[in-house]
């Protein structure tokens, strides 16, 4: 039996070909331009070296994410407030980061850089970020300045991912209204705290009965990988 589930996995990706080395070259490389970075950004898809930590996220969190950037008074320095909102609850953070040879790179309390830098790759959409960042687990970010894209961006994006042989891109929630939610902080009452959990439990009711598949999916893309 397993012999055979290889067999199956191995013969239903034959078809798929890995994206020509020089187009990857490109896609990979650190962008050469300097982005307009003020203003929002609405997080689109993403993607990462973990097939099944990217289906679990997305199947369980899913949630909708904008970076408003403002500038700071040092060259090249920015403050960014993440904004996020899932089941109705919103939460915001502010963090000051620096733009420097197609890097972003996070300042501490005292304006010294911490963790490792999020790098900024090609990409042919005119006003989309995608981020390489390497924190916890490598991640793809693509970001727009647009509440979405094209099929041609996104497909864009889909190929850089393929180039690096990451898992499939997930696309995010594009619920971008952050004003009309609850604010999530420790302040929230007993009531609330209630109404969070029966949301929570009822948007992964429903969007649980797709993750089976997509798990198989991450199951069956990890198989191809030994023999590919």
């Amino acid at each position: 039996m397993k012999i055979l589930c290889i067999a199956v996995a191995v013969l239903s990706l034959v078809s798929v070909g890995q994206p020509a080395s020089l187009a990857c070259n490109n896609l990979l490389t650190p962008t050469d331009k300097n982005p307009e970075l003020l203003g929002r950004w609405h997080m689109i898809a993403f993607a990462s070296e973990s097939c099944l930590a990217t289906t679990l996220f997305n199947s369980l969190v899913w949630p909708s994410l904008a970076m408003d950037v403002t500038s700071k008074d040092k060259p090249n320095t920015y403050d960014y407030n993440i904004k996020v909102k899932m089941y109705g609850f919103c939460f915001n953070e502010t963090e000051t980061f620096i733009y420097e040879n197609s890097k972003m790179i996070d300042l501490d309390s005292n304006n010294s850089p911490t963790g490792d830098p999020d790098v900024v790759l090609q990409t042919s959409c005119p006003d989309c970020i995608v981020l390489k960042s390497n924190d916890y687990i490598d991640t793809l970010l693509l970001l727009s300045k647009r509440k979405s894209v094209s099929d041609a961006e996104l497909k864009e994006f889909e190929t850089q991912t393929q180039c690096l042989g990451w898992s499939a891109v997930k696309m995010l929630n594009t619920e971008f209204d952050f004003d009309n939610c609850k604010i999530l902080n420790d302040d929230i009452s007993d009531e609330e705290a209630e109404t969070l959990g029966n949301n929570i439990l009822s948007t992964m009711s429903e969007r649980l009965s797709g993750m089976y598949n997509d798990i198989y999916n991450c199951f069956r893309d990890k198989v191809w990988s030994y023999f590919y």
